[in-house]
């Protein structure tokens, strides 16, 4: 009887914690989500071998055609990524510029 509510013990507090990791740190998780995700399903190997190396166009209308043609839950993913760094990008940006840091008279926006 000990070992087993010692042990359901350890369970809860091991829930707790990776609960209270993920909502203090969602970006990692759903950056390793991504990568892992993005692993199982894209042969990165082919598309290394696949993509041009001319130009910057062709590489570019590479990556526009093969992100067409994958599958709905890696555009999703995909997407996602993108949205959420442009968001936390922006965020970061107005942050850094509405402080008093010697830095930001650099790159504050002129009008």
């Amino acid at each position: 009887m000990n070992s087993n509510l010692k042990r359901r013990i350890m369970a809860r507090i091991y829930f707790e914690y990776t609960k209270n990791t993920f909502l203090e740190y969602p970006d990692y998780f759903m950056f390793a989500l991504f990568i892992i995700t993005s692993f199982m399903l894209i042969s990165i190997s082919d598309v290394l071998t696949n993509i041009p190396k001319d130009s910057f166009p062709h590489a570019f209308n590479f990556f526009v055609i093969a992100l067409r043609n994958t599958s709905l839950i890696m555009q999703i993913l995909i997407a996602g990524f993108f949205i959420r760094v442009v968001v936390g990008g922006a965020i970061l940006t107005y942050k850094t510029i509405n402080t008093k840091w010697p830095i930001t008279k650099l790159i504050r926006l002129r009008y």
